[in-house]
């Protein structure tokens, strides 16, 4: 959704020469990220409230009555409930791109843990929450490294990892982030507008890695926009989320 910033080149003009831009050239710049920008926030407000509005449609449609000795099912339910008002919150409180991935986040984790409260009512046992691509949690499950053919064979040596197989598990990934980061390419990233205050004085817009985004400025920098956070529900309700913005 968000690949290829080819726009970026553009914003950048003190990386393609000497020469420092003028008011004209810096202007433009500053509407060429603006612009961009704009457009990748329209269509992400599209997904996102057609996400939450489907997990509202389940949630209403799947309702639970549990019993107080249910704790691990209540549990679940309640977590789903309350996922469900804060990705509504978020819908309507957007500001920049991870605050609309991560009310997609809560909306479709409300999902999950809905079908986690049913299975545990019903007797079974839930399955493992999945993990979420950390270069973009829209993308989805991260995937789990391959194992080796030698893999368990105690009485062989393990395989050396090389920098580009280091990189690619040092934080979870989809298979497309993780075939990029492989192939010496960079991962298919969610943006984020990086805020006034945490640029370089006389520095202009720019578009950067939401986990660029310094942690006093943004609340989903560290936890992949709530998605590695048990109580990212909590602090949105809160109004948590909300960070100073000059």
């Amino acid at each position: 959704m968000f690949r290829r910033w080819w726009f970026l080149s553009l914003v950048r003009p003190e990386e393609q020469g000497p020469r420092p831009p003028g008011r004209r050239e810096a202007k433009q710049a500053r509407e060429i990220v603006l612009r961009e920008w704009q457009v990748l926030r329209d269509r992400l407000a599209e997904i996102a409230a057609e996400r939450v509005t489907a997990a509202g449609d389940v949630l209403r449609a799947a309702e639970l009555q549990l019993p107080p000795e249910e704790i691990g099912a209540r549990r679940n339910y309640l977590w789903a409930l309350e996922a469900y008002d804060a990705a509504g919150r978020l819908l309507d409180e957007a500001v920049d791109l991870p605050d609309l991935a991560a009310a997609v986040v809560l909306a479709e984790q409300a999902v999950e843990r809905l079908a986690a409260a049913h299975t545990a009512h019903a007797g079974g046992r839930p399955r493992p929450f999945a993990v979420r691509c950390f270069y973009n949690p829209l993308h989805g499950d991260a995937v789990r490294p391959p194992k080796s053919a030698e893999a368990g064979r105690k009485a062989r040596r393990r395989p050396t990892v090389g920098a580009r197989e280091a990189a690619a598990e040092r934080r979870p990934a989809c298979a497309a982030c993780r075939n990029a980061i492989l192939a010496g390419q960079s991962p298919d990233v969610l943006p984020a507008l990086l805020p006034a205050g945490a640029r370089r004085r006389g520095g202009g817009p720019v578009l950067v890695p939401y986990y660029a985004v310094p942690q006093q400025w943004s609340p989903w920098s560290a936890t992949a926009c709530g998605a590695y956070d048990d109580g990212t529900p909590v602090l949105v309700l809160r109004g948590g989320h909300r960070r100073p913005r000059p």
